[in-house]
């Protein structure tokens, strides 16, 4: 599957004072397996352009194509119908017509909003869980065995399943409500400001379920990050917003080792590379390093090597 966006813009509040055109011609393409994330300066239009992504939003101009997206098919053998997937590409334009096969791709591409927490609302977590799955057509028998599934996979245990959502921790109703979406067993998983909130463990521990994710199940992860360290670290591909357009999209690291990029983009160069570089002035030979045990081994073989 492959997200192509051309070309789309949108504009609020168009016959008011308040009007303001948040996106502005704006062009990229996803593949499949990728780790993305998405960076600029508050009021960037990041948010509003990760709601097009699984069409939340329609762009009031250009169009979202989602390739090769599988599509529940009916056929009739003989007395028994049957249910064959196939798969057919999904063009997203502003229409105020119904859009076909939209279900497909909202179980597709995935987005979980900051403080997703706040999203839950079923009375036990397995019914929290198994809702996105069903409205989308999967049926009750399947989406609890999902749901006892994802529960482990964003660590807990199956038993929490016939528990109140409101009883558990602020970090645990986040893994909830990540299950909900894992469930629906997305191609893409769109995650805005995911560790909003969480303790430093907290943010570890959710990145790392993330990036295992994208590795063992080949999803593609596009995060909304304020955390220039955590994008550098875990993502290999950034984009940057400003003004409501795309002004960068390059390898994570050219970008962010772009100081004089960030700050003319209002934003604040990473600690990590911040500090590699200083090194780099004094003579101690630092290669890309993009977390703080690359940094740490780096350091290490130049005093070895001294």
């Amino acid at each position: 599957m492959q997200i192509k966006v051309e070309n789309i813009s949108k504009e609020f509040d168009k016959k008011l004072p308040t009007y303001i055109k948040v996106l502005k011609d704006v062009s990229v393409e996803f593949n499949e397996g990728e780790a993305i994330s998405i960076i600029g300066h508050t009021g960037s239009g990041k948010t509003t352009f990760i709601e097009h992504l699984n069409a939340l939003l329609l762009p009031d101009t250009g169009k979202i194509t989602f390739t090769n997206v599988s599509i529940p098919h009916k056929k009739w053998y003989e007395s028994a119908k049957k249910i064959e997937i196939v798969e057919t590409d999904i063009e997203i334009v502003n229409t105020k017509r119904k859009i076909k096969n939209i279900k497909s791709v909202r179980s597709e591409v995935g987005v979980v909003f900051q403080f997703a927490e706040y999203q839950l609302f079923e009375a036990t977590i397995e019914k929290d869980i198994i809702f996105g799955p069903v409205s989308m057509g999967t049926p009750v028998k399947k989406a609890k065995e999902l749901a006892e599934k994802y529960i482990e996979m964003v660590g807990l245990p199956k038993s929490y399943l016939g528990r109140s959502p409101f009883n558990l921790s602020g970090g645990q109703k986040r893994r909830v409500a990540l299950a909900g979406i894992l469930a629906m067993e997305p191609k893409f998983l769109i995650l805005d400001e995911p560790t909003a909130g969480l303790d430093p463990v907290g943010v570890e521990q959710m990145l790392q379920l993330f990036y295992d994710l994208h590795k063992k199940n080949n999803i593609t992860i596009i995060i909304v990050t304020h955390d220039l360290d955590n994008a550098l670290r875990w993502t290999n591909r950034c984009l940057m917003f400003k003004d409501g357009k795309i002004v960068k999209d390059d390898d994570t690291y050219n970008v962010l080792n772009d100081t004089q990029l960030l700050i003319d983009n209002d934003l604040k160069p990473t600690q990590l590379l911040t500090f590699a570089n200083r090194l780099r002035e004094r003579g101690v030979p630092i290669g890309k390093v993009t977390n703080l045990e690359q940094l740490s081994e780096s350091i290490q073989e130049y005093l070895r090597n001294k």
